[in-house]
């Protein structure tokens, strides 16, 4: 699957490939967990360039899906971290550090 990134510096479109369907149908993303589209800027709602991706060149035109790079979240993607058993451990040790402890 070929994904087209705007790179705003250039004025122009990076090209990844990347895993993703084949088909001639794109669909739509679908939005973060918990979230609307509603209101959000185009670089949150549109496709993510899958991490596997690798840059294969660049042009005036998009091909393929337009995508970003990142998520562009204030919070990043802490909702997907926070079903982590490792990362919620991690978050009641350092609670329990700064706040649970009784001198």
């Amino acid at each position: 699957m070929r994904y087209s990134v705007y790179n705003y510096d250039r004025r122009q479109y990076d090209y990844y490939d990347g895993p993703g369907p084949k088909g001639t149908h794109a669909g739509s993303p679908k939005p973060a967990r918990g979230r609307s589209q509603l209101g959000a800027t185009p670089e949150q709602a549109a496709w993510r360039v899958p991490a596997t991706a690798r840059r294969v060149g660049s042009g005036t035109m998009p091909q393929g899906r337009v995508a970003t790079l990142s998520a562009a979240d204030p919070l990043g993607d802490l909702t997907s971290e926070l079903s982590n058993p490792w990362v919620l451990g991690a978050i009641g040790v350092v609670l329990y550090y700064c706040y649970g402890r009784h001198k």
